[in-house]
């Protein structure tokens, strides 16, 4: 029950709000309510009653949002209405009372109803004192006269909600009752408990070891045939910090059946329509009712559904039931998950059209069926056999069914956007077929088992893991910790960090070195860059990429509180003991000026004065060994080239250029910067996300640790066809003889950034994401390149479009020739490897070995052409069948999960025009 406070309060109401002019609180059972109770006042005031809550039992997690109902009354009509919630701290006897908002105020304007039943979501304050307070509900007349109700809630314990039952509803003797609750807390549910008092007796509990965030308990209870009377039902929950939360106690009535049941039982259907599915996806049908409280209870619930396909006109039909014995008194609620039937998966994206029918059948044989939550009909019995609505067609709902299966990322199931946008980057591990995501919200790897299609346990990490990378060995995996300035070493044999193997990078500064000449004599002034008023360099990891000498070249974040992004290398000399990491300068300016020098690569610079001769000294060390320091000496009167010669002389890495100063702007990046390599480790794109000033594209050759040349720097600008667009990804084909640059378009160059094509189908440009390449792509024919050879059967390209799909490129032509569609938009990685040969068993899969640049045979690829002619695509049973599986994609969704696509000989050549 309700407990009502006798508490009199002298308020001044308006219409904007309630003021608490004072309070005088003579406590009631529980004392602490702010309004009296829904008390008949003729017309004086709106009669407001909460449904929603039930009772004062209702606790709540802190800084949860909380749904209240209300019904409001009135005989001249309610016109607005109000829900809040608020605290009473102190003591009112000794005026040191204060009144706490804990939810925000909603508001709604009514046409002046007299009777009507509303709800609305709370949003919680920020306060997070755990607590009793108070949920009020306000209803005004167009008089401006005010009605109120209120109930406690507790926060700081589990929020708990009895489902599919109502207070003083009939149950009938002699059937099972069904009980469902949820309860939900973020400290984590350790039991639930119902508790059956009066007429019925007993305490069903359910423990959660390990304790989960969120449960639901659904379970049945004998109602004693012969007995008459009623029964509380209480749930309450335990949370992992010993405080509990209840919902109830719910009153049943208990009721006798008659001799003879003719009546059917009444339900209803509800469907959530979905506008795309996938084939492992079902579409979720709740069939919600109950029997006559005097009948024979619910016996039997089930579903019929016939499926059409417009395009084949053909038909199928299926039923599910389920039974109950004994039968089921009381409201019964199942969900089913209706399969996809129908389908032609070589044919992707298929529409169907679903029309569904839901029945309920008693123990005496009445049956009642519903195509809506509108009204029950009788049954009929269809041609097949299977139960349909008396004069009704079935529910219907059209879907389109694309290609690929979601998996969401453990703890973040229906997360969406915001779950995916964690996920920053992916690393595909073919020899143990895992896929590797860092997710930056949980400090950790999260791993993708390919065969089974299923996430394993996630590899703990260092601080907002960002970039993945292989080892060149294949043993372990490079985890870029971007809320530090380290890098995570994980052994894929044992899946955890090798904690002593951090590598820990330090930080990097170039230096402009000025000759300032007086009547006094010369003297030289040191300019450590960034300069303290200018933007520093990030030196926290981003993007990475390993060479195939097993080094590793790395952007930097840039922040919001200005630093800026770098391109690095990191790598181990030979024989040494430290490692060793380098910024790349090559695509930076500088500007000329007499009497400057520019320095990197270089630890620090002092005056010194040696012999009596006053002068500078560059510091450096012995690449890997940090503390093997070596300097270069020059007088004052010498020209700094003569230490920096000292120096190198002594193994230091430094590089000096002459009458210039850095142009630090353009060294930095001031946004995200792609990093992506190639197969075999020999090429490594940069791709920089600016657009003011406009991202360049960097390329870098593999080389010997010593050397961090680049070998390529190329504007955004030269091949984007929008000054404005930004850079979204990089990818580089087997060889590093093709890269693509994603932008609004997808743009394709070769390794020594000579513009090869551009793609422009993108449907939604803005929201593109995602591009990779053939696992096989490779020896592209380029200038470079003179003897590649073109073979369309690897020489593709998988782009997200933004719209749904992954447009399929010939990199020949730099046209879609298909496209493979999709559930939900590709936001992140997408990744690319060969199929495995579980996923072509059974089938007729022609292949060919395909070599590198180099004449290295890399793999085997399906064939799809013959002859090694785009004009003649094979027949769809030919030497390879148009089920054979291509190439199987992995890409970060929008629905907060990674989908699986196997793309199939038929997605290439569907469109082509000679088929």
């Amino acid at each position: 029950m309700r407990r009502w406070g006798t508490a009199v309060h002298r308020v001044v109401t308006t219409r904007g709000g309630l003021v608490l002019a004072a309070a005088v609180a003579a406590a009631g059972c529980d004392g602490g309510n702010r309004f009296s109770g829904p008390v008949d006042v003729a017309t004086d005031r709106p009669r407001v009653e909460i449904t929603i809550p039930r009772g004062d039992s209702t606790a709540l997690p802190l800084r949860d949002s909380i749904f209240i109902e209300a019904r409001f009354r009135d005989n001249t009509g309610v016109d607005s209405v109000r829900f809040f919630g608020e605290t009473i701290r102190g003591d009112p006897s000794i005026g040191t009372d204060v009144l706490v908002q804990r939810f925000e105020v909603r508001s709604a304007v009514l046409p002046s109803v007299r009777d009507t039943t509303l709800g609305r979501f709370l949003i919680p304050t920020a306060d997070t004192v755990k607590e009793f307070t108070n949920l009020i509900a306000q209803g005004f007349d167009k008089d401006g006269n005010l009605g109120a109700d209120t109930i406690r809630v507790q926060l700081g314990g589990p929020g708990v909600r009895i489902l599919d039952l109502q207070d003083n509803q009939s149950v009938q003797a002699g059937l099972s009752l069904n009980l469902s609750a949820v309860a939900r807390d973020p400290e984590g549910v350790t039991s639930l408990t119902f508790v059956l008092d009066g007429a019925v007796t007993q305490t069903l509990v359910r423990n959660f070891t390990p304790p989960a965030d969120s449960v639901r308990v659904d379970t049945t209870v004998a109602i004693p045939a012969g007995i008459q009377g009623s029964f509380t039902l209480t749930a309450r929950a335990i949370n992992n910090l010993g405080l509990s939360g209840g919902d109830g106690p719910l009153t049943l009535n208990i009721v006798t059946g008659g001799v003879t049941d003719t009546i059917a039982p009444r339900l209803s259907l509800t469907v959530q329509e979905r506008e795309r599915v996938e084939l492992g996806d079902s579409l979720i049908i709740q069939v919600q009712g109950s029997d006559d409280p005097a009948g024979t209870g619910v016996a039997t619930v089930g579903y019929t559904v016939r499926a059409l396909s417009p395009t084949r006109g053909d038909t199928v039909m299926s039923e599910v039931t389920r039974a109950f014995a004994p039968a089921r008194t009381g409201t019964l609620a199942q969900q089913f998950g209706v399969p996809i039937l129908n389908v032609d998966s070589l044919s992707l994206p298929d529409t169907l059209v679903y029309e569904i029918t839901a029945f309920m059948v008693d123990a005496a044989g009445n049956c009642g069926a519903a195509v809506d939550d509108q009204g029950t009909f009788g049954c009929r019995t269809l041609a097949g056999g299977q139960t349909g609505a008396q004069d009704r067609d079935g529910f219907s709902t059209q879907m389109v069914v694309v290609a690929g299966q979601t998996v969401f990322i453990p703890g973040t199931a229906g997360g969406g956007i915001g779950a995916a946008q964690a996920i920053l980057d992916a690393q595909i591990d073919t020899v143990r077929r895992n896929l590797f995501l860092s997710n930056s919200a949980r400090n950790q790897v999260e791993v993708f088992r390919l065969d089974a299609e299923t996430f394993g346990p996630a590899i703990g990490v260092g601080s907002r893991p960002w970039g993945l990378a292989l080892t060149r060995d294949g043993d372990s995996l490079w985890v870029a910790n971007s809320g530090g300035t380290n890098f995570s070493v994980v052994d894929l044999g044992t899946e955890r960090e090798v904690e002593n193997n951090r590598l820990r990078t330090p930080d990097v500064l170039l230096f402009d070195l000025e000759l300032r000449q007086s009547d006094a004599g010369n003297s030289f002034v040191v300019h450590p860059l960034p300069e303290p008023a200018s933007p520093s360099f990030s030196d926290r990891p981003q993007f990475m990429a390993v060479d195939s000498f097993g080094n590793v070249v790395y952007s930097t974040v840039a922040t919001l509180v200005g630093d800026m992004g770098t391109a690095r290398k990191a790598f181990f000399p030979t024989g040494a003991v430290a490692s060793e990491v380098r910024l790349f300068v090559e695509h930076g300016l500088v500007q000329p000026q007499d009497n400057f020098w520019a320095l990197a690569h270089i630890d620090s610079i002092r005056g010194a004065v040696e012999g009596g001769v006053a002068g500078v000294r560059f510091f450096d060390h012995v690449p890997g060994f940090p503390d093997n320091v070596i300097s270069g000496f020059f007088g004052l009167n010498e020209p700094p080239e003569l230490g920096w010669d000292a120096l190198v002389a002594q193994g230091s890495d430094a590089a000096i250029v002459s009458a210039a100063r850095w142009d630090v702007g353009t060294i930095g990046f001031s946004d995200t910067t792609y990093v992506a390599g190639s197969g075999d480790g020999g090429w490594i794109a940069v791709g920089e996300g600016a657009t003011s000033p406009v991202g360049r594209v960097l390329m870098y050759e593999a080389q010997p640790d010593e050397i961090t040349a680049l070998s390529g720097i190329l504007p955004v600008s030269d091949f984007l066809t929008n000054a404005s667009e930004r850079v979204r990804g990089v990818g580089v084909n087997y060889d590093g003889t093709l890269v693509v640059a994603r932008g609004d378009l997808a743009y394709f160059f070769n390794e020594k950034l000579r513009v090869e094509g551009v793609n422009e189908e993108v449907a939604l440009p803005s929201q593109a994401q995602g591009a990779t390449f053939h696992p096989l792509h490779a020896n592209f024919p380029t200038l470079e390149n003179p003897l590649g050879q073109y073979r369309p059967d690897i020489h593709l390209a998988f782009v997200g479009s933004g719209n749904r799909t992954v447009d399929i490129i010939d990199t020949q032509r730099f046209r879609r020739i298909g496209s493979v569609t999709i559930r939900d938009n590709i936001v992140g990685p997408l990744r690319a490897i060969l199929p495995f040969a579980s996923d072509n068993a059974g089938r007729i899969c022609a292949t060919s070995p395909v070599t590198d640049r180099r004449g290295n045979t890399i793999g085997n690829a399906v064939l799809m052409y013959n002859a090694n002619d785009f004009t003649q695509p094979m027949d769809a049973a030919g030497a390879s069948e148009d089920a054979c599986v291509v190439v199987k994609l992995f890409g970060v969704t929008s629905a907060g999960g990674v989908v699986v696509i196997p793309v199939r000989k038929a997605d290439v050549l569907r469109e082509h025009p000679n088929r």
